[in-house]
């Protein structure tokens, strides 16, 4: 029917040389099901049209079962007993709630999981949860569909387009990666938004108030949580200072019930504290091991807002100008820069160059399948070199009362609609504080998909270890799933390798971040004003670009480069999670064409 679509004048659901399909094809499904229990609604299809020989198969239904009836091409038509649009948004629902009316909503179909997606997954169930007559949805869907094969030699998940076609059609007559979009991948191994879908779901929901009062509300219809046990963690910068158990929080099913937290560890000046609180088996449960982590939450007590105050490191510092070139050598470190190309060009600590190149001012992520879908891999795409691309207006090395010195760039941007200001504060010690200032000065742009800075590293920097969200990767609108900590990890961990490569790996809302050798030499960006994100891949922008138009190719084909690139960013265009050919991420996650600035430090790792 997808051939016919939906006009009255076309679908076969109002054609009445169809109307016997329909009412057989309805009639064959309630003989077959009509005595499984399981069997709670029916439905009359999908995505086939409506009219004529649709009210007749539903009115077939309400003659022979007194189970709702419900379809989804009915939208508001009589022929539904409840409201099951596909794709609407967050804002969508509570518009629908809001009118008081008298169907409920499931949605039949929503937060379409393709790719590196699912933001916004919780404003659905946020406005889900606060109006009854929102009953939840679908999501779509399960697993990626994409089949395990070898192309050149390497292992791949392929997907529409990788198979030759015979027959009067183009080769490329397919439909790509549509068909990869599960929670799990082809492999039935648990992907990032499988994790995020499985925190918001939680039934179990927790609400401190001060710094120990906690309240647990049981969300569950039928159960109590009387096998549940409570651990919770006081954290001081990260790190867990104090622990606890509540053994018994019997509350019954809908039912909340409050508790003090016993914490004793007094606030220090300068320090920032979290409440984590994980809810676990005290028993085995069908499929379930004792101590199994059902449900958690976590909460910042930070008594006065963090601030971060770093002083300028003293030491001497000696500037060299030459063709091109602006040369700082302070006691066993250099760092050049590129006065032509407004760029750092190296950072040299104890005889190792450390970074490579950067950081330098970015604006551009590698699509993701929504981005691709929303058309900004083209409408945006002036935005992808446009630093490289940008006239220089001016460079300047200026030594500072303190003996810093600022290094400053500036340069126009997309034919003189923005102007990027990015300096480079050297002080004595090898550390250096980069600002960015970005100012809008003509041009009506939507939306921008990054406000940061790129580096390229030292490949031997492979040991990470941050101060953010995490384990995981997350996103502006999707890190409900990830606690605020400290975390360890390696290179080799940051990429999750989805069918079609892309945008992987941000951590979010980061104080520091460090990236060092074996030995633990190497370099810590901490933030100076506001929060960062970050990335860290064995991939450059080039291996996961797929340019303007999406071309055939997959993770399993990466190459691992000779270098790390990294991205410290201000801010990340949200992920967004309605659908994949053109909703754009909420408002509120979205970038605006306007003046940004942004701060942080650089500090070697000795």
């Amino acid at each position: 029917s997808h051939g016919r679509y939906y006009d009255l004048n076309y679908t076969l659901g109002n054609d009445k040389q169809w109307r016997n399909a329909h009412l057989e094809r309805i009639t064959r499904m309630y003989e077959r099901d009509k005595n499984h229990p399981a069997v709670v609604t029916w439905s009359l299809g999908n995505e086939a049209g409506n009219g004529v020989n649709f009210y007749e198969a539903y009115e077939c239904l309400k003659k022979a079962d007194s189970r709702p009836v419900q379809y989804e091409r009915a939208e508001s038509d009589y022929n539904t007993d409840m409201i099951v649009p596909q794709y609407p948004s967050p804002d969508g629902l509570v518009q629908y709630a809001a009118g008081k009316p008298n169907r409920l909503l499931i949605m039949s179909e929503y937060a379409h999981i393709m790719g590196n997606s699912l933001g916004n997954f919780k404003e659905y169930w946020d406005a889900i949860e606060n109006h009854p007559n929102l009953q939840g949805g679908f999501i779509w869907e399960w697993i990626d569909q994409a089949i395990d094969t070898v192309k050149n030699g390497k292992r791949i998940l392929a997907y529409g387009g990788d198979f030759p076609l015979e027959g009067p059609v183009p080769n490329n007559f397919s439909d790509n990666n549509f068909c990869v979009k599960g929670v799990v991948t082809a492999h039935r191994e648990l992907t990032p938004m499988a994790i995020e879908i499985k925190k918001v779901y939680q039934h179990i929901k927790s609400h401190l108030i001060g710094e120990n009062q906690l309240t647990v509300t049981n969300g569950y219809f039928f159960r109590s949580l009387d096998n549940i046990q409570l651990n919770w963690e006081l954290l001081e910068d990260g790190k867990i200072v104090e622990r606890g158990v509540v053994q018994n929080i019997n509350v019954a099913p809908g039912q909340s019930v409050s508790l003090n937290l016993p914490i004793k560890t007094r606030q220090k000046e300068g320090k920032e504290y979290f409440v984590t609180i994980r809810y676990q088996l005290k028993e085995a449960e069908p499929f379930l091991e004792k101590g199994y982590e059902i449900a958690y939450d976590q909460f910042s007590i930070t008594a006065k807002p963090l601030q971060n105050q770093r002083t300028v490191g003293k030491g001497k510092l000696q500037l060299t100008q030459a063709a091109n070139q602006y040369k700082l050598q302070g006691q066993n470190f250099a760092i050049s820069f590129d006065t032509i190309k407004g760029i750092m060009t190296a950072y040299t600590i104890n005889g190792q160059q450390l970074i490579e190149q950067g950081p330098q001012p970015s604006f551009w992520r590698a699509p993701t399948d929504n981005d691709i879908g929303a058309r900004f891999n083209k409408s945006l795409r002036m935005w992808r070199n446009a630093y490289e691309q940008g006239k220089i207006l001016d460079a300047k090395a200026v030594q500072n009362d303190d003996g810093s010195y600022d290094v400053v760039f500036k340069k126009s941007l997309v034919d003189g609609d923005a102007i990027v200001e990015q300096k480079y504060t050297v002080c004595g010690d090898g550390s250096i504080k980069v600002s960015c200032d970005f100012s809008v000065l003509n041009g009506k742009y939507p939306l921008l998909m990054r406000i940061g800075n790129d580096l390229q590293l030292n490949k031997q920097l492979d040991q990470i270890q941050w101060y953010g969200r995490g384990p995981w990767e997350n996103y502006w609108d999707r890190k409900s799933a990830s606690m605020v900590g400290v975390y360890k990890q390696q290179l080799d961990e940051q990429y999750f390798p989805y069918a079609r490569p892309q945008e992987s790996g941000n951590k979010s809302d980061v104080r520091w971040v460090s990236l060092t050798n074996k030995k633990g030499k190497g370099i810590k960006i901490v933030y100076a004003d506001s929060l960062l994100n970050f990335s860290a891949l064995p991939y450059s922008l080039d291996d996961l670009d797929p340019e303007a138009d999406k071309k055939q190719y997959h993770s399993g084909e990466l190459v691992k480069r000779d270098a790390i690139y990294m991205h410290v960013d201000l801010q990340q265009l949200g992920l967004q999670g309605m659908d994949s050919w053109g909703a754009w991420p909420l408002k509120e996650y979205r970038i605006p064409f306007k003046n940004h600035q942004y701060s942080y430090w650089i500090i070697p790792v000795k």
